[in-house]
């Protein structure tokens, strides 16, 4: 049994808190009683997204990739009275394209935002969070399992991965937990670009062993489970949230009418 309010007063620092995975997780933990304070670049989405958990006054516009950024919205939440309790790092996007048609620009956006924006935000919560903390980082199925297009998006998620054992291990002595979570195909925002309008998505869930994508709200509510003191001997782990994708494949089957 989890409470309303197991989260009461908990300080808790969410990134990419506007749309899909992180909107769905801040919102969570403001439902279990969390102070939460969403992030995001875009300010106007994120206020709206805020507003429907009542914590529009406490959103921050942060660049992720801005390390003064980060020392300053973690200032303002201690100046606020809220210690850093909870870091969430799921700020992150996506590019599709063979390595051979990758730009330079294109893969190091992909670093920065989704690698080096997370490195910022684990230092910021080494710097920063007392012991009983905990970090979540959001990798990727893609930082499980290469795939082919999305070179410069596992690269980063692989990254994330490695960034994640790392800090589970430096800060234990501080009793601070950092763990990673590796979402499958979600319905997000994230796909919904040009980069992949040629993809067969009817195909690719028909693929998943549950046989459909997941939703903000799953992954949401295993990023809260990471950060519960009721997993407090976890650390260091990936947690795959994926319908069952990353556990194997099924051999396909011929169809009846090619069998008369």
């Amino acid at each position: 049994m989890t409470s309303a309010d197991d989260f009461h007063g908990a300080g808790v620092l969410v990134t990419g808190a506007a749309k899909g995975i992180g909107a769905a997780t801040a919102a969570l933990f403001a439902e279990h009683g969390a102070r939460v304070y969403p992030t995001d670049v875009d300010s106007v989405t994120g206020v709206a997204s805020a507003a429907e958990y009542g914590a529009a006054d406490r959103f921050r516009v942060l660049d992720v990739r801005d390390e003064d950024a980060w020392e300053a919205v973690v200032a303002d939440m201690a100046a606020d009275g809220a210690s850093l309790q909870v870091l969430v790092n799921s700020a992150g996007a996506a590019i599709k394209a063979p390595l051979a048609e990758t730009t330079l620009d294109g893969f190091r956006r992909m670093l920065e935002l989704n690698l080096v924006g997370t490195f910022l935000g684990v230092r910021a919560a080494a710097r920063h969070m007392r012991p009983g903390g905990a970090v979540v980082n959001i990798s990727s199925l893609r930082g499980v399992l290469a795939t082919a297009e999305l070179g410069a998006y596992g690269a980063s998620k692989f990254g994330v991965r490695a960034l994640t054992r790392v800090a589970a291990i430096e800060l234990a002595d501080k009793g601070i937990r950092v763990n990673d979570v590796c979402p499958g195909s979600i319905d997000t925002e994230i796909t919904a670009v040009p980069d992949f309008a040629s993809d067969d998505m009817d195909s690719y869930v028909r693929s998943i062993p549950m046989q459909r994508r997941g939703s903000p709200t799953e992954v949401a509510e295993v990023i809260r489970f990471l950060a519960d003191p009721r997993s407090s001997y976890i650390t260091g782990v990936d947690l795959l949230v994926d319908g069952g994708t990353g556990a194997g494949v099924r051999t396909p089957k011929k169809n009846a009418e090619s069998l008369t």
